[in-house]
């Protein structure tokens, strides 16, 4: 009994340690054309005109924001917005007046930016826009966003970046080159703001042959870690397309990622990374009644994101 009653008096500080620490969520999302989504009549109101117009219905934006609620993610990396004014409007009115919404001006109808908890999450000074990720200032490629944010008063700080990179197999020089910009930035930033830790994250569309091997040399030269790797060991999804438009069966992909730094790695915390949406169901394919009410009504891509420390920064 004597040596019992030691254990747990050594056992008890760790416990209550553990109680006391603090954790947030930081993710991307990329919540397709919102608020369109397959309603092409609602795009050419947006200026939008496609040459196949879809003819589909538009985001279920109670949907959405009822999934975001139940999620609880402090900081999402949001990509494909076509209204920023419309997101930070329904996130005030269906997670709270707290929640704001930051973004990248751009010549692209599809916006890059951020959706946060700002009595969790602070944004400290500008955020900062990168045109040399969308390869010129009057391309229609998205530009990269960075953030540098605070949980609270003294709590973890670090710099996040989303991005969305150009889309399709066709895509994979302008890819490469954009890999080269975001290389440069991830070595500049933490000289730049004094700060080592970093957090990539947003939808990179390795769609090529490649496959990882698109950004894999990059983040391995920079020595960051790639948390949707526990998603890729799991053979769990980020997103789900149709190969064949005459065929009802949809097909899963890993492109939507988040990178971090060997500094942020110290407030990670291991094998958080999720999968949210349809994608939490770990099925790499649907046909016909079998696909989820989420893909029509909300994304093709689902949330994805990781959980860290917060209550001291190690760097």
């Amino acid at each position: 009994m004597k040596n019992k009653i030691i254990i747990l008096f050594v056992l008890l500080p760790l416990f209550i340690f553990a109680q006391n620490e603090k954790y947030i969520q930081i993710g991307t999302f990329n919540i397709e054309w919102f608020p369109c989504k397959e309603d092409g009549e609602m795009m050419k109101k947006y200026g939008i005109n496609l040459r196949y117009p879809p003819k589909g219905k538009p985001t279920d934006i109670k949907a959405l924001f009822s999934l975001l609620k139940e999620l609880d993610i402090e900081l999402i990396g949001v990509v494909e917005i076509v209204d920023p004014q419309m997101l930070q409007d329904s996130a005030r009115k269906y997670l709270g007046d707290q929640f704001k919404v930051i973004y990248a001006p751009s010549a692209s109808s599809q916006k890059v930016g951020f959706l946060y908890d700002s009595t969790e999450v602070q944004l400290i000074g500008k955020p900062e826009v990168y045109m040399d990720v969308a390869l010129g200032p009057d391309t229609w490629l998205r530009p990269a966003l960075r953030g540098y944010f605070k949980y609270k008063k003294n709590g973890f700080d670090f710099n996040a970046i989303v991005v969305h990179l150009k889309a399709a197999p066709s895509g994979l020089k302008k890819r490469e080159r954009q890999w080269k910009a975001l290389a440069r930035i991830m070595q500049e930033v933490p000289e730049k703001t004094n700060d080592k830790d970093l957090i990539l994250m947003g939808d990179f569309n390795n769609v090529s042959k490649l496959g990882i091997d698109e950004f894999k040399p990059v983040i391995d030269s920079l020595n960051y870690y790639w948390a949707a790797s526990e998603l890729a060991d799991q053979n769990i999804s980020s997103d789900f397309w149709q190969p064949d438009y005459k065929v009802e069966r949809i097909e899963g992909s890993l492109i939507d990622h988040i990178f971090i730094s060997n500094d942020a790695k110290m407030e990670y915390v291991a094998n958080s990374t999720k999968a949210g949406g349809m994608c939490a169901e770990k099925m790499t394919e649907y046909e016909g009644e079998e696909i989820p009410e989420y893909y029509e009504l909300i994304s093709d891509h689902c949330p994805v994101f990781a959980t860290f420390r917060v209550d001291a920064d190690n760097d």
